[in-house]
């Protein structure tokens, strides 16, 4: 009997032993198996790999493949296919060169057109022979471009000529070119689009999202301070001395969005594009602000001008609220690129003075009342 007794406690002492182990074991976390896809891209052949790593319990991780070659949709909606992130590349519109300056891409730019001078570094590299120039964005020296054996050329969308004519030129010879939106930008959200886009064909997304992170913020603190307007000025914005034909901006275009963000009114919000005004219709607006970019022309000789024109008839002219921007002042302006914030910043200063303060710019010259 004892020995009868002495095997029934062994077993149930088994049985417990085991049970506990059993629930132990249910009860219990399981470690998390994660397999990561190591993807090697060659000239020709794409080899995977995988490798199996145990975590401790409740470590996820996840992994990004970036993939070569790649397809990018360009602003003229065609998918361009791209082998590895190009390495020599020309721009050709100043607005081009300072978002690959910007995104830290100066060291893949062989050639640039003439008007490219921002930032400052970009005139040293050219000094130096590191960057070529390939003429203005409209006179584009197709041979120089040629010569500079790139395997990227970056245009604009809107230019024609970059279009049809100086497009055809280098896809014939075997020159890949990619179209950005920005001659035809109508407000930030444009150029971010153009940041992201580059973000991808160099690989660089995450800088695009810095940078574009960075321009919001400057824009929110503009608009921050114009919360509470009771009064917003009209405002005639000229791309050009009035010789040139008075040329406005339209409803749609950029420096529409820059008149309307800082808290004006565009007098030119009714037309399309950059239209050619004419006197009666400026007067029959009366303009309060009048801003007038003279990129490569002596202000003095605009003063002149503007002074035996009926533009002395207007209200700008009689307050001495007639702005000639010069030098980098007009370029901020005038470029529909990452410095946006900088010219919504600037335009501000110049419709809002009882709120930014008068602009002190030796590139913004504001003519006294008559």
């Amino acid at each position: 009997m004892r020995f009868k007794y002495l095997i029934a406690v062994i077993i149930v002492l088994f049985l417990g032993i085991s049970m506990g182990y059993f629930l132990s074991a249910l009860m219990s976390k399981p470690s998390v198996i994660k397999e990561t896809v190591v993807t090697t891209v060659t000239n020709t052949t794409t080899i995977e790999r995988v490798e199996t790593i145990t975590l401790p319990p409740e470590v996820i991780t996840t992994t990004i493949v970036q993939t070569w070659p790649r397809t990018v949709i360009d602003a003229l909606g065609r998918e361009i296919v791209l082998n590895e992130p190009p390495k020599r590349v020309v721009s050709t519109m100043p607005s081009i060169t300072e978002s690959m300056f910007i995104l830290g891409l100066s060291d893949k730019i062989v050639g640039v057109d003439t008007y490219s001078n921002w930032p400052p570094q970009i005139l040293e590299l050219i000094n130096q022979g590191k960057i070529a120039t390939v003429g203005g964005p409209w006179t584009l020296d197709i041979e120089k471009i040629v010569s500079l054996n790139p395997d990227l050329v970056l245009m604009c969308r809107g230019v024609k000529k970059h279009e049809i004519d100086f497009r055809s030129k280098l896809e014939e010879v075997g020159i890949k070119t990619f179209f950005l939106t920005c001659h035809t930008i109508k407000n930030q959200y444009d150029v971010y689009l153009d940041i992201r886009t580059l973000g991808k064909v160099f690989d660089v997304e995450q800088k695009a999202e810095v940078v574009i992170e960075d321009i919001q913020q400057k824009i929110d603190s503009v608009i921050s301070k114009l919360t509470n307007l009771t009064k917003k000025p009209k405002v005639l914005r000229l791309v050009g001395p009035p010789a040139w034909g008075l040329i406005s901006a339209g409803g749609d275009t950029f420096i529409h969005w820059l008149i309307t963000t800082a808290g004006g009114v565009n007098i030119a919000a009714s037309y399309s594009g950059w239209p050619r005004l004419s006197y009666e219709y400026i007067l029959s607006q009366d303009p309060e602000v009048i801003v007038i970019g003279v990129h490569e022309v002596d202000p003095v000789k605009i003063i002149e001008e503007l002074s035996q024109t009926p533009l002395i008839n207007t209200t700008a002219w009689r307050n001495g609220r007639v702005y000639i921007l010069t030098g980098e002042a007009d370029d901020v302006v005038s470029r529909p690129g990452p410095r946006i914030a900088d010219a919504l910043s600037l335009l501000a200063q110049i419709i809002h003075p009882e709120i930014f303060g008068e602009i002190v710019r030796s590139d913004v010259i504001k003519l006294s009342s008559k």
